[in-house]
């Protein structure tokens, strides 16, 4: 039976012990006596560590623990292996964006993960970046690349919509490249990245081509140009498109615009203004033509200014006249009244100059409207009193004004340089509405003019004195 000294319980001979313990050790020599203090000190540590220690490494992302391994060595070298891995897969320098720590923690065994499901977990954790180049866009960084597709791509974009010598091309928005940082998920390819400046984030949708139906017409109908539709569309051929073929159509406004401008001198004809005069001996609807008008000429220069290839603006720089235009002077026997719900409305030509494309099938497709013939900036006016149905950018019109005449009659103005009504205005016949361009879809200075009745256009002549 144990045996108590003092009160405590104790084993048989183990007080025996520890007296002939105490006296060795006294007999020894101070720096023995500190030796064995130390080798006592060792053992009962190595002791408590083996059952109460450290077992395993937590790995911690931005103070966040994501994983337990057996050992910090194993959790450094699977991290460098899947930075590794994933740089030979871009074909890039990768690096970690978070802070990546270890700490030594007690865990139980089957706490401890192994090296590929770790590695696994540090695939989904981790934020792996690199050093790129990132084309910004007005202050804000738009798209990233690596450095040589950046500069490509710009150079890409500034060439696609020259069309003739001599111009020069710049981007409409500021537009840099800057060297940054940024994660492997925000890298595009050089393909990608030729649609996002050209369509933005827009939306596609598909066409089903129809018997008839041209690039340039389709391209018109969605308010895209050429290049645009293309883009979309690479493995078809534009120019020869077939019925039932399945067309994508993107929307979307571009991320860069493309400024082109060129100078270009010309000669030109100066079109003749009508004078009419009422001649009470003609009957209603008869005109004599007294002398026939002479078309002017002159020398001009025009700075030309296209965006993403449409022409917006062309300015006069200088002219040089060579032959006055001979206007026409007609006889008619009455103004030509053009029915309408509210009792008739009389019509006018809207500028002064001839009519160089008719109404009707020009070049495999409907001409909806007439040509007329004018020098640039001159005035366009409206044919009949109304109100402004649309005044702006229209697609191939590019500028262009519509006046409603009441009873569903609408005459149309397209390829205006300039506007000078706004939409719900109300004008009479003969106020001033727009200057003649070149704007949209336009090979030169004219008016396109069209009148349309409950939505159709009709042969605008019929409705001219």
């Amino acid at each position: 039976m144990p045996q108590f000294d003092g009160g405590m319980r104790r084993l048989p001979g183990f007080a025996k012990l520890i007296t002939s313990f105490d006296q060795w050790f006294s007999r020894q020599s101070t720096s023995r006596q500190i030796g064995i203090g130390v080798a006592i000190y060792l053992i009962i540590s190595v002791i408590a560590y083996t059952f109460y220690g450290d077992n395993a490494c937590a790995v911690v992302v931005d103070d966040k623990v994501i994983a337990v391994v057996d050992n910090e060595k194993n959790a450094k070298r699977t991290l460098g292996e899947l930075v590794k891995f994933k740089s030979d897969q871009v074909g890039m320098n990768l690096f970690i964006s978070q802070k990546v720590s270890y700490k030594s923690v007690r865990v139980e065994e089957d706490e401890i993960l192994d090296l590929e499901s770790f590695r696994r977990i540090l695939g989904e954790a981790l934020s792996l970046n690199t050093e790129v180049t990132s084309i910004v866009v007005n202050g804000e960084k738009k798209i990233f690349l690596k450095n040589n597709d950046a500069e490509e791509l710009l150079e890409w974009l500034g060439s696609i919509y020259l069309g003739e010598p001599g111009e020069q091309v710049e981007f409409k928005e500021k537009v840099e490249l800057v060297t940054c940082s940024a994660n492997i998920d925000e890298l595009i390819d050089l393909e990608g990245a030729k649609k996002l400046v050209l369509h933005g984030t827009g939306k596609s949708q598909q066409y089903t081509v129809r018997e008839g139906d041209t690039a340039w017409d389709i391209a018109e109908v969605f308010k895209m140009n050429l290049e645009q539709l293309k883009s979309v569309n690479p493995e078809l051929d534009l120019e020869r498109l077939n019925a039932g073929q399945i067309l994508t159509i993107c929307q979307g406004v571009p991320l860069i615009n493309v400024i082109a401008t060129r100078q270009e001198t010309v000669v030109e004809e100066i079109p003749f203004k009508v004078e009419v005069k009422d001649d009470d001996s003609l009957f209603s609807g008869e005109k004599k033509v007294i002398r026939e008008g002479v078309p002017g000429q002159r020398i001009v220069t025009y700075q030309i200014t296209k965006e993403n290839g449409l022409e917006i603006s062309r300015q006069v720089c200088e002219q040089s006249i060579i032959r006055e235009p001979l206007d026409e002077i007609i006889f008619k026997g009455s103004q030509t009244m053009l029915a309408s719900r509210g009792g008739s409305t009389r019509m006018n030509w809207p500028c002064a100059g001839s009519v160089s494309s008719a109404f009707g099938m020009r070049g495999g497709r409907m001409h909806q409207g007439i040509d007329l013939s004018a020098v640039y900036g001159s005035p366009v006016t409206s044919s009949a009193a109304g109100r402004i149905a649309f005044a702006g950018w229209e697609g191939g019109y590019g500028k262009m004004v519509e006046v409603s005449h009441g009873g569903g009659f609408v005459t149309r103005y397209a390829h205006l340089s300039s506007i000078s009504v706004s939409t719900g205005q109300q004008v009479d016949r003969g106020q001033l509405i727009g200057l003649v361009g070149a704007t949209g879809h336009a090979t030169g200075p004219h008016l396109h003019f069209e009148v349309l009745i409950n939505g159709r256009q009709h042969n605008p002549i019929n409705y001219l004195p």
